[in-house]
């Protein structure tokens, strides 16, 4: 399996060499890419002075999920020298920043021999990879030099491409390398076991992201500018909680037009948070929302000059997870797209969710529909009638999103589990 994986490795690179010269996304991707590798080789490291963990998450999600194993590490081991990879350019630079990761840089593309620089320079004790994102060759070459190699707060949908054909044989072949597999819920146990080796730990150990987010709303503080916000419209934010629609794409946007248009209800406020703020499109979107009621960006209300308008469009990074706390009820977009977003942010404040139908990238989504606390909605219809059961019954709609919050504080504690099992015996 390896053989031909790599066979198909060293005949496309090539292809992305040339698709580079035309196409500025895949020209940034490769020039992320040789410039961290530069700073890695570059950086004053001698071999001996410090253990080493390798962390590696591809997006940020899982980078949620590293930022609490690298904190727990830290607080246990202050000299441990981390190295964090992320695969994925949607990681901002300031997303990127943790006083606890030692460096931060992209994963270089999983040809073979392309870790052999980096493995010689740091000789990690440990790979520990986040979620999914396991990389054939990174996690053999880990386990040939030397190291502990594991994938932890582990995630598998049952409609995955690593579950059937070819993904499956390959699959199959890369956990061999693994000393152990800790899925994020037992629900999910079932899609791994089929893949898993006689001599592959695995345990249930649970998501560390749990953790990351909820020391994250508790010990940290929204930007100055929402923190004003909140004083100046403090009446208006209390007398009207808002529903929030967060991380919104285009279909949701068009979704929520038309449940307006088919709903009377003129009292309702919103806060709506697009996952990428797009000028035309939010300005074509603003338009739409004025026959329905006052629309203004953030950044426009933050001096206090205007009226609280209907529909709050926000234009500033940062503010979301903390805007949570002041909603009636949270839209959680990506679930009409390719995968659901964040939904242990809004369920930590004990919000009902409600969300598109694609949730099988997080377990903790499924669990929660299960309980009752988050609604898949499979068309804009079934969006738009959920919107209106919710708003129609507030007290009975905050008495699902509580059973949310306790989902979420019962599952606090990962990142602590994951360390006795695999860093406490292993690190000095």
């Amino acid at each position: 399996m390896y053989l031909l994986y790599n066979c198909i490795l060293v005949l496309l690179y090539p292809l992305l060499l040339l698709t580079s010269l035309f196409i500025p996304k895949a020209r940034a991707h490769l020039a992320a890419r040789k410039a961290t590798l530069r700073m890695l080789l570059e950086f004053p490291f001698v071999i001996g002075t410090r253990q080493v963990v390798w962390l590696h998450g591809a997006s940020v999600g899982e980078l949620d999920q590293a930022r609490a194993i690298a904190k727990i590490l830290k607080e246990k081991h202050p000299t441990v020298f981390i190295l964090q990879s992320i695969f994925s350019q949607s990681v901002s630079e300031s997303q990127r920043q943790d006083a606890n990761f030692d460096i931060c840089f992209h994963l270089p593309f999983d040809l073979p021999f392309a870790y052999q620089k980096i493995i010689q320079k740091y000789r990690p004790e440990i790979l520990m990879i986040l979620a999914w994102d396991t990389w054939p060759n990174l996690i053999r070459d880990l386990k040939n030099s030397g190291s502990k190699t594991y994938l932890a707060c582990a995630s598998l949908s049952e409609s995955s491409g690593r579950t059937r054909g070819f993904g499956k044989f390959l699959t199959k072949s890369v956990f061999k390398y693994l000393d152990g597999i800790f899925p994020s819920h037992e629900i999910l146990s079932s899609t791994f076991l089929p893949l898993l080796s006689e001599n592959t730990k695995f345990e249930v150990l649970g998501d560390s992201r749990f953790d990351a987010v909820l020391n994250r709303i508790e010990t940290n503080h929204p930007s100055p500018r929402f923190q004003n916000f909140l004083k100046l419209y403090t009446k208006e934010i209390s007398e009207s909680k808002p529903i929030l629609l967060g991380s919104t794409y285009p279909i949701c946007e068009s979704y929520f037009l038309d449940h307006l248009q088919n709903n009377s209800d003129t009292k309702q406020s919103y806060w709506i948070f697009p996952h990428k703020w797009e000028e035309l499109r939010m300005n074509e979107f603003a338009n739409a929302l004025q026959k329905k009621g006052i629309v203004t960006k953030f950044s426009d209300l933050v001096d206090g000059n205007k009226s609280y308008p209907r529909f709050l469009l926000f234009d500033e990074m940062g503010i979301l997870a903390f805007a949570y706390k002041y909603a009636l009820l949270a839209y959680v977009g990506g679930g009409f797209e390719h995968r659901i977003h964040n939904t242990i942010e809004p369920a930590a404040f004990g919000l009902t969710l409600i969300t598109g139908p694609k949730i099988n990238n997080a377990p903790e989504a499924i669990v929660m529909q299960k309980l009752g606390g988050l609604f898949v909605c499979q068309d804009k219809s079934e969006f738009s009638s959920q919107l209106v059961k919710c708003t129609q019954n507030e007290k009975h709609t905050s008495e699902i999103g509580a059973k949310n919050r306790k989902f979420v504080l019962e599952n606090r504690g990962a990142s602590e589990r994951i360390y006795l099992r695999v860093f406490s015996d292993a690190l000095s």
